[in-house]
């Protein structure tokens, strides 16, 4: 399982911590920005059905005061009073000329003037204007109001409007119902008060103010539909609670099925029955705040790069120290005791730098003091072995030794003066004591060489390389010379030792028929290879495996301040290399 770093750790938080505190940030920015558009657009739009609803109930008020102004003025009296002549009963004719001051405002397209029962006493213009005598709501008494002036709505009678958008009013003679003038109200005058073109008026592209009446058709023309008026049917929610009396804002599909805002009321005006709906579609009205939900992402995708790039370099300055740390430390459990990392801050990581500082240079300290103590033992326990064996070697010289010539010789004086039976007796134990001496010297040698001091280094161990040939076969070359008047006396021994080890284990373990011995001398610094043609072995488990040999040779090195390389393979022999430092100080 792959390890998870520290820096890859602090990338991963400090990047999430980051990126997800952004994504929080533009969020609720987001949403609050979208409730906050919202907001605005549904009181923009109530705004403007405020001001269109406003502008409608004046234009139409403003028809119901023309109406009730024509009816009231004598001229229309007069008009009246020829149409309603009884002792004829035919439409007098009446010149457009005579009629046309009834038109004058500009707002309505034409007129009728009707009797009480609904008939038509006279039209202008006589071919555009429809009409439907059975229509209800032109007769006196259909409306529930008491007032002279009132709007009729339009009527549709089979498939065809028959009747116009008529402001009526009531023809009065001495406090008596006359007739009735019917204004034909101008729907493209509706129209223009409530379509707006300019996108900047506050309905945009897609925004429109429109009118329905009770039947939910259009009373307006749509920006959208050509020919809507009672014609194109709007069943929706804010129609419906509108004419629930109603007033407010909705979200919801309009008549086309489009998802719009929509701001909604009620005209007052005595007569209708119609419905004021503001509306604009969703997408036009947030489509501001959706690119600032694609530049917040945008935003995101580039701060998070940039985060990421500075969470980098802060967690790599902060880690740096710690990966430093851990790499010493590493170093230190290795063995390497002069591990030492720079301080480089003075927070707790740089107090904790500091701390590592002083627990390598302590074990440093330690470890020096170990080896110390442990060269001096190992030098006490090595120089009580030579002593010992000095010892053991004056003995044998001085005691056993001198103690066997002696018996030889009287046993040679014997030798004369015994029977001829016993001479071959004799001779055999003189033979055996002879063999006696010679290896008690022999041992005395190996202990304490006489050569080492009586001859050199160099001598010592030529002496060693011919014992070996002579006792193994193994043919032997030394080539160089051991300075061994540079060296200190224990100097010259412990190398002696070296070599006897070395040579010991060669005949005990390497098989070999060849050994080949080289010294030179370079700097005051003594190289010596020790080369044989044996079976060799794993150099990496040699101390596992063959005992403490190696360990001695390497352990004897160290204490002339040298080093000991042993090179070997299965079965391509062995090299032991040497290096030591020629002082007669050292040791």
């Amino acid at each position: 399982m792959k390890r998870t770093s520290l820096t890859e750790k602090m990338i991963l938080y400090f990047l999430a911590l980051g990126i997800g505190s952004i994504i929080v940030t533009g969020f609720f920015s987001f949403f609050t920005a979208r409730k906050a558009l919202l907001e605005r657009t549904y009181h923009q739009l109530t705004s403007v059905r405020i001001a269109k609803q406003t502008m409608i109930e004046r234009f139409l008020d403003d028809r119901l005061r023309e109406a009730a102004f024509v009816a009231s003025s004598e001229d229309a009296g007069k008009m009246v009073e020829a149409l309603l002549n009884k002792n004829n009963k035919h439409t007098p004719a009446l010149s457009v000329k005579e009629t046309s001051w009834v038109l004058a405002s500009g707002y309505c397209s034409g007129f009728m003037i009707l009797d009480n029962s609904g008939n038509v006493l006279f039209k202008h213009p006589a071919d555009s204007l429809k009409y439907q005598k059975n229509s209800v709501i032109m007769r006196p008494g259909s409306v529930n109001n008491t007032s002279q002036a009132y709007i009729t709505d339009y009527q549709i009678v089979g498939q065809s409007i028959e009747n116009h958008l008529f402001a009526i009013s009531i023809i009065k003679s001495n406090d008596q119902t006359e007739a009735y003038l019917a204004l034909a109200i101008d729907q493209q005058q509706i129209d223009d008060l409530l379509i707006e073109s300019d996108p900047a008026n506050g309905l945009g592209k897609s925004g429109e103010t429109y009118l329905v009446g009770a039947d939910y058709l259009m009373r307006s023309q749509s920006r959208f539909i050509s020919n809507s008026v009672m014609k194109t049917r709007v069943i929706t929610i804010p129609v419906s609670r509108s004419f629930d009396n109603e007033t407010g804002i909705a979200q919801v599909p309009d008549y086309r099925g489009v998802e719009v805002l929509s701001s909604f009321g009620k005209i007052k005006v005595e007569g209708l029955n119609w419905a004021i709906i503001a509306e604009l579609d969703y997408e036009e009205a947030t489509a501001s705040i959706y690119a600032i939900r694609n530049n917040i992402m945008l935003l995101t995708v580039f701060t998070a790069l940039a985060f990421f790039f500075m969470t980098y370099a802060i967690s790599r300055k902060i880690t740096r120290p710690l990966i430093k740390l851990k790499d010493a430390a590493i170093e230190l459990g290795d063995g390497k005791l002069s591990s030492m990392v720079g301080i480089e801050s003075d927070d707790e990581i740089g107090e904790l730098t500091e701390a590592f500082n002083r627990m390598a240079v302590s074990l440093q300290d330690k470890d020096i003091a170990l080896k110390a103590e442990r060269i001096n033992r190992l030098k006490s326990a090595i120089d009580g072995q030579d002593q010992e064996r000095q010892r053991l070697s004056r003995e044998l010289h001085d005691g056993i030794g001198q103690n066997m010539i002696a018996i030889r010789l009287r046993l040679g004086m014997l030798e004369t003066g015994i029977p001829e039976k016993y001479k071959l007796n004799l001779q055999s134990v003189i033979s055996l004591t002879d063999s006696l001496i010679d290896e008690v010297r022999a041992i005395s040698n190996a202990l304490m060489p006489p050569s080492l001091a009586e001859f050199g280094l160099t001598s010592a161990i030529r002496n060693l390389c011919n014992n070996l040939t002579e006792t193994t076969n193994i043919t032997t070359t030394f080539e160089g010379e051991i300075p061994g008047q540079l060296l200190g006396r224990k100097a010259r021994l412990y190398i002696f030792r070296i070599f006897q080890e070395a040579l010991n284990n060669v005949s005990k373990h390497s098989k070999a028929t060849n050994l080949k011995i080289e010294s030179q001398l370079i700097n005051n610094l003594l190289y010596i290879s020790i080369t044989d043609n044996g079976v060799g072995f794993d150099s990496e488990a040699s101390c596992n495996i063959k005992g403490h040999g190696l360990n001695n040779l390497r352990e004897r090195a160290s204490l002339l301040k040298g080093q000991a390389f042993i090179i070997s393979e299965p079965g391509a022999g062995t090299t032991i290399k040497f290096e030591i430092p020629v002082n007669k100080s050292i040791v």
